[in-house]
């Protein structure tokens, strides 16, 4: 059994300044069109087989400078096309007690977007003076991916071991140039920290897990706990890490449920970032770990099948952070300036499940 489609897309970007400065990104225009294949084969009782090709061409149109770090260089009208190829094979195997193990391996080929290839400006929102490269190349990576699943009875689980090889992997890269306003002024002033996208081949690997285990029953419905752990390295060739990579996180929580109630207190730890690009040592140094702590309860209504509303409502309450810890994200530009991710915060939320 399989699936197979077409795929077509338009977009238009642009970001332009407000005030007297450099824009980011003059009105750029995407189109691509896409045809996909998905197939699955019941090779056995017990074995599934999976492949997938999906082959697409893109056209980016905007504007640029052919020398993107050369402000004399005059703006020019610049199209770009590429054709990416992507393909997939797999297999999934039942194991006993309901567990199914996967083995999964991708070639992927992506075409740079318009931000990356035609930026000239200033990003306001994370205070850089961004560059980008018309020159740049077709991303292209190989991924080889194990993991084991088990989604039913008391126990329930789903990880994953992944290693991914880039040819060309499009990254920001922060300089040790300030920049003011206009590309002029790069090397002149410091009001904003000057980025570049680059490609560089690279490697990445991790590991991703999420468990609960139901303990026992309890009033109406049954109490358990869950944990989480996950993890990401990178590296471009030559050895130098790659920046703004999330550090190892590591959580757990005590829950219960009924047929209408969930309740759930939890936390996170997130270790301290010291695996950083050189640049990332330079300005900002490691980045401290925390310890989020947070709460959640919700109560579903089932609604009648007859009112077209939908199938169900839920209504519930969400605390983070409780602790009210100060936070920087690694992956942001901004930590140099030590702007924390929000403190304790309160939410409502609701939803309704439609079928």
């Amino acid at each position: 059994r399989g699936a197979a489609g077409l795929q077509y897309g338009h977009r238009r970007t642009s970001g332009i300044a407000l005030e007297d400065a450099d824009s980011l990104l003059e009105p750029a225009k995407t189109d691509s069109f896409a045809g996909f294949a998905f197939q699955e084969l019941q090779a056995t009782q017990l074995l599934r087989l999976q492949a997938a090709l999906r082959v697409e061409r893109t056209d980016v149109d905007g504007t640029a400078r052919l020398s993107p770090l050369d402000p004399n260089d005059p703006l020019v009208a610049i199209g770009r096309s590429f054709t990416p190829v992507s393909a997939s094979l797999g297999a999934l195997y039942e194991l006993p007690f309901g567990v199914v193990a996967r083995l999964t391996g991708q070639y992927v080929e992506r075409a740079p977007d318009a931000a990356e290839l035609f930026s000239k400006g200033i990003h306001e929102a994370t205070g850089t003076f961004e560059i980008g490269d018309p020159n740049l190349e077709e991303e292209k990576s190989r991924t080889i991916e194990l993991g084991f699943k088990k989604a039913s009875r008391a126990l329930r689980f789903d990880s994953s071991l992944f290693y991914t090889r880039y040819d060309g992997f499009i990254s920001k890269r922060l300089t040790d140039v300030g920049c003011g306003d206009f590309i002029e002024d790069c090397g002149l002033e410091d009001e904003l920290d000057q980025v570049l996208f680059s490609q560089r081949d690279a490697t990445f690997y991790g590991l991703e897990i999420g468990a609960q285990l139901d303990v026992a029953p309890i009033w109406r419905g049954v109490w358990g706990i869950d944990g989480q752990y996950d993890f990401v390295r990178a590296k471009f060739d030559g050895g130098d890490n790659i920046p703004r990579i999330p550090p190892h996180r590591l959580g757990g929580g005590i829950f219960y449920r009924d047929a209408n109630l969930f309740l759930r207190t939890g936390i996170l730890h997130a270790f301290e970032q010291d695996e950083v690009a050189p640049e990332e040592a330079d300005d900002f140094g490691s980045t401290p770990g925390y310890t989020l702590v947070d709460v959640e309860a919700s109560y579903t209504w089932a609604l009648d099948e007859n009112s077209n509303l939908g199938k169900s409502f839920t209504l519930g309450l969400k605390g983070e952070n409780l602790a009210d810890k100060e936070v920087l994200n690694h992956t942001s530009f901004k930590r140099r300036e030590d702007v924390l991710l929000p403190g304790a915060s309160v939410r409502l939320f609701g939803s309704i499940k439609l079928n």
